[in-house]
């Protein structure tokens, strides 16, 4: 039986949970000043998403009772709380604004729709194997100007051009967004203002999905792409 895993982080740090808002298997609790989130496999527990949230700690549940990730004695009880859906209880929030200046507050809710407009790829997001077999006969100067990262076991992020011809789902790049391509904000002129308000530090590249859901990669993460890298980053995410 797999166990159950969760994290445990302060309120004060929400916004640091976007990143995994769209895996749609957790659950949110709130207790007062605290957040719980339960539903990782084990793969997601171990992923570079969740390494990335600063301030929290992970338990495993055994015999009613959370011990710390690794950890083999008990830290605590299971909270009672109450728990929701995580696209529930951490919606997407934009700041008031106030579109015509004359002292009114108004909540804008963008959505992603088909655009005929034409961007160039910026991005792709293709399966492991894809890349694995094109990487291991491609010349290095295929490969040079392109970075990357491991998502899971199954997908990997590649940005930069020119992009690898290889079958995966096409991005374009607006700020440090990365939107689908053949979609885009029916909104686009508050774009600026929601980029602001996800990505204060810039660190982090932002990827939509066309549900509007997203999830996010800190920029320091990703690696120049070589044979090197990506067989290195395989052999270590196998030992996990």
């Amino acid at each position: 039986m797999n166990p159950v895993y969760y994290l445990y982080i302060k309120k004060v740090y929400k916004n640091d949970l976007g990143k995994i808002r769209h895996w749609d298997t957790l659950t949110v609790a709130f207790d007062q000043g605290d957040i719980w989130v339960r539903g990782f496999d084990e793969v997601q527990i171990n992923s570079i998403e969740i390494k990335g949230i600063p301030y929290k700690s992970l338990f495993y549940e055994k015999d009613g009772k959370l011990y710390l990730l690794h950890s083999q004695l008990p830290d605590q009880h299971i909270p009672s709380v109450l728990w929701t859906p995580i696209d529930r209880a951490l919606p997407i929030e934009l700041p008031a604004y106030n579109h015509n200046y004359f002292g009114s507050k108004e909540a804008i809710n963008m959505q992603l729709i088909p655009s005929e407009n034409e961007r160039e790829t910026a991005a792709v997001i293709c399966a492991v194997d894809s890349l694995q077999q094109y990487i291991e006969t491609a010349p290095a100067i295929r490969l040079k100007k392109l970075m990357w990262v491991l998502l899971n076991n199954n997908d990997v992020l590649i940005i930069g051009t020119p992009v690898l011809p290889i079958t995966g789902t096409a991005y374009w790049r607006h700020y440090d967004f990365l939107i689908p391509a053949g979609y885009d904000f029916d909104l686009s002129i508050f774009t600026e203002m929601l980029h602001q308000k996800m990505n204060v530090t810039k660190d982090t590249y932002v990827i939509w999905n066309t549900n509007n859901t997203w999830f996010s990669v800190l920029k320091e993460v990703l690696q120049p792409l070589t044979r090197g890298s990506f067989r290195m980053t395989l052999n270590r995410f196998s030992e996990l």
